[in-house]
């Protein structure tokens, strides 16, 4: 019997839709410049890079009303994921679990404590992605242009539900190139449900 040579296997989409939520101000100096600037924030859950919802434009209106009321903005992209840490894939878990152990061993030998996840901060969970993608980018020649996960966040849609209303897929773009075709959205297309272009 012949043994039958599959296509190899497809561990997250070739590119997806990203939105960036920001200010207006913000999303004219990304415009015009066509880049942004990577965050680089110690409770960034995904570690550095530039923080997409992926295909959502309501949660990402909703996050830039949130915090720049009348001056917010919504900038679409399309994102290469590239070389991706895919973290809906538990492939990697077992690689993250070695870079936390490690870590736990570190921090005991500083006689420091370790650094803790605290509500909306995610301070361990970057230590642990970047040690993870520096280690990784050692052993593969080459790092991560990108980190997707889904982070589940917000109250339940109905009661008793495992649905949390604000959940979603988030990805951390670290390499710009990854990033094109950019243009801002309107807040009245997205807040109509205007799906058109979106």
């Amino acid at each position: 019997m012949r043994r039958r040579v599959g296509r190899p296997l497809a561990r997250a989409p070739r590119s997806v839709i990203g939105y960036h939520g920001c200010s207006t101000e913000a999303a004219q100096r990304i415009l015009s410049a066509q880049r942004f600037i990577r965050s680089e924030n110690s409770y960034d859950w995904l570690g550095v890079g530039v923080y997409f919802w992926e295909y959502g434009p309501f949660r990402a209106a909703e996050w830039a009303k949130t915090r720049f009321n009348e001056d917010a903005a919504v900038l679409q992209a399309t994102i290469r994921l590239g070389r991706c840490l895919n973290l809906l894939d538990p492939r990697h878990y077992g690689g993250l679990l070695r870079a936390y152990e490690l870590a736990v061993d570190e921090f005991a030998r500083r006689d420091v404590p370790l650094l803790k996840n605290r509500r909306g901060a995610h301070f361990l969970d970057r230590l642990i992605i970047e040690s993870y993608c520096e280690d990784e980018a050692i052993v593969a020649g080459e790092g991560y242009s990108t980190v997707r996960g889904c982070y589940p966040e917000g109250a339940p849609v109905f009661p008793g539900s495992r649905i949390l209303r604000e959940t979603h897929v988030q990805i951390a773009v670290r390499i710009n190139s990854c990033i094109s075709q950019l243009r801002q959205i309107s807040l009245e297309q997205i807040d109509t449900g205007n799906q058109g272009g979106i």
